[in-house]
């Protein structure tokens, strides 16, 4: 039975569960903080690269974590410098997840020292000491993510848990079991400018009953846009090719939404009758398209889904952000996500392509 088609008082108990037993000590990834004499760390680190690619725009680099449930307040201090509050809540990060979101212009090239205190309601604060590398360096296409080579602490991870496995004589990623909910967002590359191909694979395995939910890949992934000093953050920029339960097909979306305003977005979708534990190959492109005076016009999307073991479709599905959606001119990165279910995906591919 799929653990996912559970009660959501059962599923709910298990991701909080799960956040506070000794399995995750076990796992190797806590941090401890400094001078804490209490059992349970305050701050559980999940997500946090040695190195984060490069950063541009609304486009962060995120540590992503769980909290004590008796951490009152969280703060940071980033390269020595101002302590700056940060509160978790929403759909995004629920607690006791938190995601922490530093801008590209506030990350120093090279080393970065990352100080998170933790202050509980009672008793001493503990602080986190972390240290990571930031490369600025524009990104070299093509670029091939096998996940066989990545540990899990050095995923790029906007939000949630993931986690790399061995299957079936390979390596796959997925959102970590139990850990399935609001747009779980996995950076395959950092922020680049110019059209690109991406190729991967994708196996459903369940989903969150009575929720709208979906699957697949961000061809272009912009960040959350917000007000400075907002966390986490509440916008999306990205234009998108996935599997989406609403529309009960497979397709394609541009859209934007800066802060707590209204979205804008345009959609293209066929009808799709997916199975469970089949493996389903996603072609996806996306570029800019100029003028005649080499001005940005729009960006066009297309996308290819089809199963493994049957013939590549002749025929792309398209769209254009100039329909509904106009995306800012810049650098986007590239990602996956998995909203509200279980899926996990192969290696991933992106190569560069001209318009």
């Amino acid at each position: 039975m799929n653990y996912l088609k559970q009660t959501s008082k059962t599923y709910k108990y298990t991701r909080r569960t799960f956040l506070q037993t000794s399995a995750i000590t076990a796992a190797g990834i806590v941090v401890h903080g400094c001078g804490s004499k209490q059992q349970e760390p305050l701050v559980t680190i999940f997500h946090l690269p040695k190195r984060f690619s490069r950063r541009y725009g609304e486009f962060t680099a995120n540590v992503c974590g769980a909290i004590a449930k008796q951490v009152k307040q969280l703060k940071y201090q980033l390269n020595e410098g101002e302590w700056l509050e940060f509160v978790q809540k929403g759909n995004r990060v629920p607690p006791p997840l938190f995601t922490l979101e530093i801008r590209a212009e506030n990350l120093s090239t090279g080393t970065n020292q990352l100080k998170i205190e933790a202050t509980p309601g009672r008793g001493e604060p503990e602080i986190t000491n972390l240290e990571f590398e930031y490369d600025p360096s524009p990104i070299q296409l093509p670029v091939t993510l096998d996940w066989s080579t990545i540990d899990n602490r050095n995923l790029e991870v906007q939000d949630g848990y993931w986690e790399t496995f061995a299957a079936d004589g390979g390596w796959r990623v997925r959102p970590k079991p139990g850990f399935e909910d609001y747009d779980r967002l996995l950076a395959v590359t950092g922020a680049f400018p110019g059209g690109r191909r991406i190729e991967t694979d994708v196996i459903f395995h369940g989903h969150i009953e009575g929720r709208l939910y979906g699957f697949g890949v961000l061809p272009m992934w912009g960040g959350h846009p917000d007000q400075v000093g907002v966390s986490p953050r509440r916008g999306w920029n990205f234009g998108i090719a996935w599997y989406y339960s609403d529309d009960q097909g497979v397709g394609m979306e541009f859209g934007y939404k800066y802060g707590k305003d209204k979205p804008t977005w345009v959609s293209s979708y066929r009808n799709f009758d997916y199975q469970e534990g089949v493996r389903y190959l996603l072609i996806a492109e996306c570029v800019p398209e100029l003028d005649e005076a080499g001005k940005h016009l729009r960006y066009r999307q297309r996308l290819k889904w089809h199963a493994a073991g049957e013939p590549e479709p002749d025929q792309w599905m398209e769209l254009t952000d100039t329909e509904g959606a106009p995306l800012p001119p810049g650098e986007y990165a590239v990602g996956l996500v998995a909203h509200r279910c279980q899926v996990d995906f192969g290696s991933v591919t992106v190569t560069s392509i001209e318009g």
